[in-house]
């Protein structure tokens, strides 16, 4: 019996320690008019945490890209890897493209210098 709680003490401190890692880094996109357009918007892959909502996402890609200003119908699409990420991109914008609906594809904002 005493290995047994032995046995569940230690799972749950490594469970409470994995926790106190902090919030894990994930990749994030927007896609703008994704319903039927007529111009597809999708935005740059953005480096997150799990923690962030969709709502503050979104209020981002507002703030960073002028052209999801005005959209309404605005999803976010969230990632493990960067890589997986810009496949999803790629990957949606030719499905789009077969529809035959405009797709704009926005990059990621330049710095600037100091």
């Amino acid at each position: 019996m005493k290995r047994i709680t032995l046995a569940i003490l230690l799972l749950a401190f490594a469970a409470l320690a994995k926790a106190q890692d902090g919030p894990k880094t994930i990749y994030s996109y927007a896609v703008g008019n994704w319903r039927n357009g007529p111009v597809v918007v999708i935005g740059p892959l953005l480096e997150t945490t799990e923690q962030a909502t969709t709502p503050q996402l979104i209020a981002r890609m507002r703030a960073e890209h002028a052209a999801f200003k005005d959209i309404a119908d605005i999803d976010v699409q969230r990632f493990a890897t960067r890589e997986e990420g810009e496949e999803s991109r790629t990957t949606l914008r030719a499905k789009y493209q077969m529809r035959k609906l405009e797709v704009r594809m926005l990059d990621a904002p330049v710095p600037k210098a100091p």
